[in-house]
């Protein structure tokens, strides 16, 4: 059984780090000037913001935070990730994964800062409650379905280099990492639809009360 649960994790010597410090790299750049933008928005641009949040606040201490609808929120969750799975199959992907993951780094750093800039410390909890609970699962699935399709877009690529026949990327262990991914996204749904409204119109009561 050990021996099976260890083989769903094997991947070609030498490639995992490699691939992991790319899309790792690409996802932190991208992060750091999300967080850098968001301190230079001023202006319009600033008021605009902050008018956006202020409103978000509003309603979630209202009680108005509802769960978006079904299909928009399994869209939502999955459209990094599905996009990461599908750049594994061309070599395109050697380009598309980095520039995926440095464009989600940004977006989500991005939040988050606005979140802290306009709140301080209860931006911290706030940007937690929207961003945090179901990143802590949707994230790592983004990273597993990036580095492995990375590699194989590596291998499509050195195929079409002429640099040898290697062996195909897409074995059994490869799907059932997707199958992990995909059971993690469900879990991210169901804690979107359930768990975080409830969560975030309770903080705001408590921070309105306070």
């Amino acid at each position: 059984m050990r021996r099976a649960v260890a083989g769903v994790w094997d991947v070609p010597d030498g490639g995992f780090f490699p691939a992991l410090a790319i899309v790792g790299a690409f996802f932190l750049a991208g992060g750091l000037a999300g967080c850098i933008l968001a301190s230079c928005v001023d202006g319009g641009g600033g008021e605009s913001l902050s008018a956006y949040l202020q409103s978000f606040l509003s309603a979630a201490r209202a009680g108005a935070v509802d769960a978006p609808a079904v299909l928009s929120l399994v869209w939502s969750t999955i459209r990094w990730p599905l996009l990461a799975l599908l750049l594994g199959f061309t070599a395109l992907g050697l380009l598309g994964l980095p520039i995926l993951f440095a464009a989600r780094g940004f977006l989500l750093a991005f939040s988050i800062a606005s979140f802290v800039r306009l709140f301080g410390s209860t931006g911290c909890l706030l940007a937690f409650l929207v961003f945090g609970i179901t990143g802590a699962v949707a994230i790592p699935a983004l990273f597993v379905l990036g580095v492995q399709s990375l590699l194989a877009a590596r291998v499509l690529a050195s195929r079409f280099l002429g640099e040898g026949k290697r062996p195909s990327p897409y074995g059994k262990a490869y799907f059932l990492r997707c199958g992990g991914c995909a059971a993690a996204l469900c879990v991210c749904v169901l804690l979107e639809q359930l768990v975080v409204p409830a969560l975030i119109s309770g903080m705001a009561g408590l921070l309105a009360a306070a």
